[in-house]
């Protein structure tokens, strides 16, 4: 769906939750790539709220969210966001945060002097937030990789660039190009693409991320310490010509440790076979080897560590925010430390 359609999805749940709250109101939509995607005036309360479309978002995203929206916002305006469907969590954290939350289903959470309005009716089905049709699955999520990696690039890209990049087609990169246009990551300036919201970016495709799609096969190793563990693994796997990448809690480890890792996790392009000290079992290895969906996973790798090849920034991240336990406590720390993009407002 289009994001000016989108849009309207959006702006008409709006008006039906502060109609039915008895609340006179005049919605504006900004130009293309503004900090927010819909304006609220409430001229009896004095008020103007800031809103900002996302797909679907974790709890745990919120804390950074807000955090730059606010950062964005007249002094005189309140934050919040419209989400496809609210859950439980997110309604709860929203709360907590003060920050404003309404749903195209009808639900949401709004509160200033005078006016309190809270409304969630659960969904009868559990709802998983679908990632087909997006640019986060399979090969598609090159690109958004890509940009990720080459944020930086003061001069944009050219789709030739990141055809070549990416391994994906020209005509392919045009079609994700042109969704991400639309859903307002990025803009295209003098056949140049530039990013315009990388977190925003990487937020959503951790929504939609999909770590159940790699297949997982789980190891024990014999080590003294987490470290002896890495140069251990990395040594056999090159020793069987295993091509072979860290990441999630391996890639932290490496790259900026935090809180105490849990597992050596790694992509591997094959199983490795016949592997001296690596055993396989059924669950609770120390040792966790993914074949992943697409070998994309491979690319814009971090070849300087001396204990072998890590995954991108952007990729060890997104599977940390699917880990249990402190996982989601290191993967806020590794996002300040390299992946703080300084997002454009």
């Amino acid at each position: 769906m289009r994001k000016d359609d989108i849009r309207k999805q959006a702006v008409k749940a709006v008006e039906g939750i502060l109609h039915e709250a008895g609340i006179s109101f005049c919605i504006t939509v900004p130009e293309k790539n503004a900090a927010w995607d819909m304006e609220i005036e409430i001229p009896a309360r004095d008020k103007r709220l800031c809103l900002e479309w996302r797909h679907s978002l974790a709890p745990n995203q919120l804390d950074s969210l807000k955090e730059r929206l606010v950062a964005s916002l007249p002094t005189d305006a309140h934050a919040g966001l419209v989400v496809y469907r609210l859950t439980q969590g997110l309604l709860d954290r929203c709360r907590e945060l003060e920050l404003f939350a309404f749903d195209l289903s009808g639900n949401g959470y709004f509160r200033f002097p005078g006016v309190y309005y809270e409304r969630f009716r659960p969904s009868p089905v559990p709802m998983r937030q679908a990632s087909a049709g997006t640019g986060f699955t399979g090969k598609a999520s090159r690109l958004a990789r890509a940009l990720l990696a080459l944020t930086s690039t003061q001069e944009g890209l050219r789709r030739v660039d990141l055809a070549d990049k990416t391994g994906l087609s020209s005509g392919y990169i045009s079609i994700l190009v042109e969704r991400f246009i639309n859903d307002g990551y990025v803009t295209d300036r003098f056949n140049r693409i530039h990013v315009e919201r990388p977190d925003r970016l990487l937020d959503d495709w951790v929504a939609h991320y999909r770590f159940d799609r790699h297949r997982q096969r789980h190891y024990a190793l014999s080590a003294n310490t987490y470290d002896q563990g890495l140069e251990k693994l990395s040594a056999q796997l090159g020793a069987v010509s295993v091509r072979y990448a860290f990441t999630g809690w391996s890639a932290a480890h490496l790259l900026a440790p935090h809180a105490e890792p849990r597992v050596i996790m790694a992509y591997v392009e094959k199983p490795p076979e016949a592997v001296d000290s690596l055993f396989p079992v059924e669950k609770q290895g120390n040792v966790m080897l993914l074949l992943p969906q697409d070998a994309g996973v491979f690319q814009f790798l971090n070849e300087q560590v001396e204990v072998g090849p890590v995954v991108s920034d952007a990729q060890a991240y997104v599977d940390l925010c699917r880990m249990p336990g402190r996982a989601q406590e290191q993967a806020d720390a590794f996002r300040h430390d390299r992946l703080s993009f300084g997002e454009k407002k």
